[in-house]
């Protein structure tokens, strides 16, 4: 009940507190008897009358008595003294009756029961002011217990609405705020049988204004929330209608009509409502009117923890994870229990990577606007160095691959005097082979060792880093570049590709970048505009530096056309995008990635279904390379796998894959596929079980797999395995925001707080979204 306005019910009309009540005594002490009347004192003469005058007083004074006589009788004759008195105590019953009195009700009350009282009906007037005392009785323990409820004493206010049901007034009203009360206590027994009660004594309220509301009120607690949600929206008054919007907006959220419920509640103006409010269009993800609606909150709340601990979630969900850690720090060192008791959350996967239509539209978008989206694709199009073309060109028993090579023999001229040359161009160009060849781990490994045995050769830092970008390790592809660069700065290409993978891990030293623009505005062999500068300002998303490379005329490279069609998308320049992927097409025609740039460039269709049919007309009779699938780069698993998942054929793929492996049980390539294929078909305990078998059995432990493993295991529902797996990945992968989110939420989700909040700080207030984790609340 944290996070719920308690409605303080009043009686029908009362709107202020009850007026004070005027004493019996006081009213009736001009009737007192004549031996409590005051002493006098003082000695005061008579007046001297003559006989004469006395005569004439006399006689006026039994005239007048006479004619008082007279005019009694005849009253008394025309209108019976009983009839009147009786008439009148029935009227005063029936425009009172008990269940309606407040204060002001009273007042008026005593002043009838004195006009009967003078009147000589002291009988029907004493019946009166015994309802009164009654009421008056009650009436004080009522308010009695609303002013404990509001100060939070329920177990008091439990107490004070009893006596006031025990005196059968207001019963059905104090009856529900009794339960309330016991709701907030968690007494199930005493809330069961206030509600009850409440309910059998709702008829004697048929008559009054909020009989529907109350009817609602009591339905809402037991559960009945359509029942009282019908109640309210017929209701037995046109007053009080903001007491009818406001539960019914406290329903409507309840059954998940988020929109109608947020209209009820900002239309009516006598609750409270900002912090509901605030929670309603979090669910909505529309976080900034959230934070407009807490602020409003934060400025009369009485629990200001809680307003702090919904800022903190607010900030998870729109990526200021630092801001997050704050707030759930005070919150923590306050209470450990505390933000678990406001907000337990869970480490979920993220919906939106199971939603077809939103699959559909970050298919279309992602590769273009997703940062890192676009910077996989540059990496997957981004050459290989090597120091001689030509023997390597030999080595390579692949046709067209020579696009994907850039001889640097003349930019490193520290290796002409090195005897080891030859053999370490062979060692290169074997690597290089195996990485063009789709066998990319292979190749990583293989410029893993070189670089042990050469680390002062920029070429071999370039590739290896280029093999971790391609896997999706940035952090360590960050490393690589970074050294490349330094030991070679002429090597732009290894410091825009340092720039890039900094950028991903949210680890970007504008200083870098600085140094490296000075490098190349003092190099004269470099124009303007040129690729590196461009690659810089794709980071700052220098719109007008990238349309003016766009333009420029350029060798019509793997990396070049990539870039182009990246920038003419962004721009909306979709002819020439069509354009630029055509050629890539052209160039390298059962290249899964080319061709999925040019569908896209191809295709612009809103319509799931028709987007399907789209697909399947557009891959149906291509010959794709299926190598580069199982074995390649990360990109082509991630997009075409999104690829068969609009296209209904994911099923289909995975049956083959299964078939495959049938002849080929130990194929890790395989498997890996095998179970991130099962990720996207919900199949998540199968998924885990075969990423346990390629890190336990084959040794499959780099930090992609282990990331995918923690992915598959939450999706299972096994947090703490997860927490393993991503444990181990920050052996290898360091800066990996995506790791270190999932890391937070999962800690957080197991109440290790201390442990969350260190992930949170890591990451920072950044713009980055996790792809494939989020959390939602529990409670």
């Amino acid at each position: 009940m944290a996070n719920e306005e308690v409605v303080i019910l009043k009686p029908p009309g009362e709107e202020k507190p009850p007026e004070e009540l005027v004493s019996l005594d006081e009213l009736s002490g001009a009737n007192d008897d004549e031996g409590q009347k005051p002493e006098i004192k003082d000695e005061i003469k008579e007046p001297k009358f003559s006989k004469k005058k006395l005569i004439i007083i006399a006689g006026v004074a039994i005239f007048v008595i006479i004619l008082i006589v007279i005019l009694l009788l005849l009253l008394t004759k025309k209108e019976p003294k009983h009839a009147d008195t009786a008439d009148l105590a029935q009227q005063i019953k029936r425009s009172y009756p008990t269940k309606n009195f407040n204060a002001s009700n009273i007042d008026e009350m005593i002043s009838k029961a004195n006009e009967l009282y003078e009147r000589g009906d002291k009988f029907e007037a004493l019946k009166i002011y015994e309802n009164i005392a009654t009421q008056s009785q009650s009436l004080s323990s009522y308010n009695l217990g609303v002013s404990q409820m509001k100060q939070g004493r329920c177990d008091e206010a439990i107490n004070s609405f009893a006596k006031a049901i025990h005196n059968k007034e207001n019963t059905s009203v104090s009856a529900i705020n009794a339960a309330v009360c016991s709701l907030i206590l968690k007494n199930d027994k005493n809330f069961n049988y206030y509600i009850d009660l409440a309910n059998s004594f709702l008829q004697n309220e048929a008559d009054a204004p909020l009989y529907s509301y109350y009817f609602a009120l009591i339905n809402y607690y037991k559960g009945n929330y359509i029942e009282a949600l019908h109640a309210l929206n017929h209701p037995s008054s046109e007053y009080y209608r903001d007491k009818y919007d406001y539960l019914a907006g406290k329903i409507l959220a309840s059954l998940g009509r988020i929109d109608e419920a947020i209209a009820r509640l900002e239309r009516q103006r006598e609750f409270d409502a900002n912090f509901t409010l605030s929670q309603l269009y979090a669910i909505k993800a529309d976080y900034a009117k959230s934070r407009d609606y807490l602020q409003k909150a934060a400025k009369n709340t009485t629990n200001p923890d809680l307003i702090k601990m919904t800022a903190s979630i607010i900030d998870l969900k729109t990526g200021y994870f630092s801001d997050a850690a704050g707030f759930l720090g005070e919150i923590f060192r306050l209470d450990a229990s505390l933000p678990s008791k406001f907000y337990k959350i869970k480490a979920v996967l993220n919906p939106e990577i199971f939603d077809l239509n939103l699959a559909q539209m970050h298919f279309s978008n992602d590769m273009f606007f997703n940062k890192i989206r676009r910077y996989e694709t540059l990496f997957y199009f981004a050459p290989y160095k090597v120091f001689n073309a030509k023997q390597t060109m030999e080595q390579i028993r692949k046709g067209g691959m020579s696009v994907f090579l850039d001889d640097t023999s003349t930019a490193n001229e520290y290796l002409k005097n090195s005897q080891n040359i030859s053999s370490v161009n062979y060692e290169l160009s074997n690597a290089i082979a195996k990485a063009l060849n789709y066998r990319l781990k292979e190749a990583n490994a293989d410029f893993a060792r070189l670089v042990k045995s050469y680390p002062e050769h920029s070429i071999l830092h370039y590739n290896l880093a280029l093999t971790y970008a391609q896997l999706g390790n940035f952090s360590l592809a960050a490393k690589h570049f970074g050294t490349s660069y330094h030991l070679d700065p002429t090597n732009y290409l290894a410091g825009a590709f340092h720039a890039i993978s900094t950028d991903i891990t949210n680890t970007l030293n504008p200083k870098f970048i600085a140094q490296m623009s000075e490098n190349l505005e003092n190099d004269p062999n470099i124009k303007t505009p040129n690729l590196y500068n461009s690659l810089l300002d794709l980071i700052s998303e220098n719109s007008s530096s990238l349309v003016r490379f766009l333009e420029e005329p350029k060798e019509q490279s793997m990396l070049n056309l990539a870039f182009d069609a990246i920038i003419a998308k962004t721009i909306s320049q979709d002819e020439l995008m069509q354009k630029k992927t055509a050629k890539l097409v052209e160039i390298l025609p059962d290249d899964i990635v080319a061709n999925i740039l040019n569908f896209i460039a191809l295709n612009d269709e809103n319509n799931v279904k028709k987007y399907a049919l789209a697909v399947q007309k557009y891959f149906k009779n291509r010959k794709l390379n299926e190598e580069s699938f199982y074995h390649g780069a990360s990109i082509i698993k991630k997009q075409y796998i999104k690829l068969l998942q609009i296209s209904g054929l994911l099923f289909y793929e995975r049956d083959k894959i299964i078939a495959k492996l049938k002849n080929a049980p130990a194929n890790t390539n395989l498997l890996s596929t095998l179970a991130y294929i099962q990720i996207f078909t919900n199949e998540f305990r199968q998924s885990f079980e075969i990423y346990n078998r390629l890190i336990d059995e084959f040794k499959v432990d780099d930090a992609g797999t282990l990331f995918l493993a923690s992915v598959a295991a939450t999706g299972a529902n096994e947090p703490n395995n997860a927490i393993a797996l991503l444990e181990l990945t920050r052996l290898s992968d360091p800066s990996a925001i995506e790791n270190r989110i999932a890391l937070g939420f999962l800690y957080h989700q197991i109440n290790n707080i201390n442990a969350a909040i260190t992930q949170y700080v890591q990451v920072g207030n950044t713009s980055y979204k996790s792809e494939f984790y989020d959390f939602m609340i529990e409670n």
